[in-house]
């Protein structure tokens, strides 16, 4: 127990000082947050609420997914090529208690960029919402954002470090867009809303939506999310076993 806490508090670090970490998961949704907020007016309506209140849970979102996939691709990629996974298997740390310390350290990250960016909704742009409607809807999004932790993961075991990079920075910003987190959904053309309602960030952004709009999340959203949450975990356990395979053959 004491190394597998010693091991996250060094991702915890790891994270910190990352820089592409701090840029895709923190400055880039804060960014895009005020310059959109502005462009459109923070007090318009959408889906039942205000516009400063519904990008914020899309930003939010954007935030923790740009955490999972830029976050970790790279370093489980440069950490694979290096063979520091078969250097932990020769210490007290099993590989399943390495690969978690790494998804809890990028799950805590997750609550404190949502802290981050409601921080400035609230402050800055004046978001108003029920003591519930904050914790449920920032709990959701940084939880959620465990399906996209797994992602970042299974590209970092599929891909080098260059490529992860590139990969994971690809899926980000088409999942982003597609997912309806850039732009009010119903501006998008009738064929770019039908594709959002396949997307996991959709799905991840439309339960905190519906809560701060005061409506009651769809059933569909947790299955459809949950859904690619197997996925995703299904194929790293299957890559993962396909290495040990062939290094053992």
């Amino acid at each position: 127990m004491r190394s597998w806490l010693q091991q996250s508090k060094v991702e915890i670090l790891r994270n910190v000082r990352n820089r592409r970490f701090f840029v895709f998961s923190l400055l880039l949704p804060v960014g895009f947050y005020l310059l959109y907020v502005h462009l459109l007016g923070a007090h318009k309506q959408i889906g039942g609420t205000t516009w400063a209140t519904y990008y914020m849970m899309s930003m939010a979102t954007f935030s923790v997914v740009g955490a999972g996939l830029n976050g970790l691709s790279s370093r489980i990629a440069f950490e694979r090529t290096q063979g520091w996974l078969r250097l932990v298997q020769t210490t007290p740390l099993s590989s399943i208690h390495y690969v978690t310390t790494k998804i809890v350290a990028n799950l805590l990250m997750n609550m404190a960029e949502v802290v981050v960016l409601f921080l400035v909704g609230g402050a800055v742009e004046h978001v108003q919402l029920t003591v519930a409607q904050w914790i449920l809807s920032g709990l959701w999004i940084a939880f959620g954002g465990l399906a996209f932790i797994v992602l970042g993961i299974l590209i970092g075991q599929i891909a080098g470090m260059d490529a992860s990079q590139v990969i994971a920075s690809a899926a980000y910003f088409i999942l982003s867009i597609t997912g309806g987190l850039w732009f009010p959904l119903n501006s998008l053309p009738p064929l770019m809303q039908h594709v959002a309602t396949y997307m996991p960030t959709y799905h991840l952004a439309h339960v905190a939506w519906q809560l701060v709009s005061g409506k009651s999340p769809s059933f569909a959203d947790f299955a459809v999310l949950l859904c690619y949450f197997v996925v995703f975990t299904a194929l790293a356990l299957w890559v993962t076993a396909r290495r040990r395979d062939v290094r053992t053959a």
